[in-house]
């Protein structure tokens, strides 16, 4: 009995191969089930300009730039800083990021995360969860994985030991050259100090390229 394409493979709109699950496909989807990704989120994203996002153009222009070349913006322990409105499209473009080099790096590093994508209410709210702590695995992966995607950083309210903790996770990564990708509805410097501190803001912003989506909520 031939085999039949498999309907969840990333591929399958472009693979010629008559295959149920090959290498590739359980190599990719060891990496999006390990890297904490939503699954809603490993699912390929489209991304494309129309009314609502019109304004954004020079910036897709951008991150398409990134993204094609995404394995050296992480080898060069590269940082960038999405910012917009709600909806326009920043974790999209972060998470098609994530893809593309899971894509580019999943081949051969079965067993070997090669990044991470972190809800930052939900690592804060895991964090204080001392019935169900966050794994040492969890933890070693988080400052050592290449490339990391911090969703919606700039959250109000936190406690100190959440700044410390978030601080910290983020700054280790900082000094050792691994690359992060944040998102946030916050567009300026100043902005973001009065939520995060002249800190954190520091190595967050000031350690990053700025792209700000100016669109309108395409959701």
């Amino acid at each position: 009995m031939e085999n039949q394409r498999n309907s969840e493979c990333w591929y399958k709109d472009v693979c010629t191969d008559r295959c149920f699950m090959c290498r590739t496909f359980l190599e990719m989807r060891w990496q999006m089930e390990n890297s904490g990704l939503p699954v809603k989120l490993r699912q390929p994203i489209e991304m494309y300009i129309n009314d609502v996002n019109r304004v954004d153009r020079p910036a897709y222009v951008r991150l398409k730039a990134i993204k094609a070349d995404i394995e050296k913006f992480v080898a060069d322990g590269n940082n960038l800083y999405i910012c917009g409105r709600a909806g326009n499209g920043k974790t999209s473009w972060a998470v098609r990021m994530l893809h593309t080099y899971f894509h580019k790096k999943s081949a051969g590093n079965y067993e070997r995360l090669q990044g991470m994508f972190v809800s930052v209410s939900d690592y804060l709210i895991k964090l204080k969860d001392f019935n169900s702590p966050l794994s040492k695995e969890y933890k070693d992966n988080l400052e050592n994985v290449p490339l990391v995607v911090w969703d919606d950083v700039a959250i109000t309210g936190i406690s100190q030991y959440d700044y410390t903790q978030l601080f910290t996770a983020i700054n280790n990564r900082i000094l050792a050259g691994k690359s992060n990708i944040f998102t946030s509805n916050i567009m300026t410097e100043n902005e973001l100090e009065k939520i995060l501190g002249e800190r954190l803001t520091s190595r967050i912003y000031g350690a990053s390229e700025i792209i700000t989506l100016k669109g309108g909520d395409m959701r």
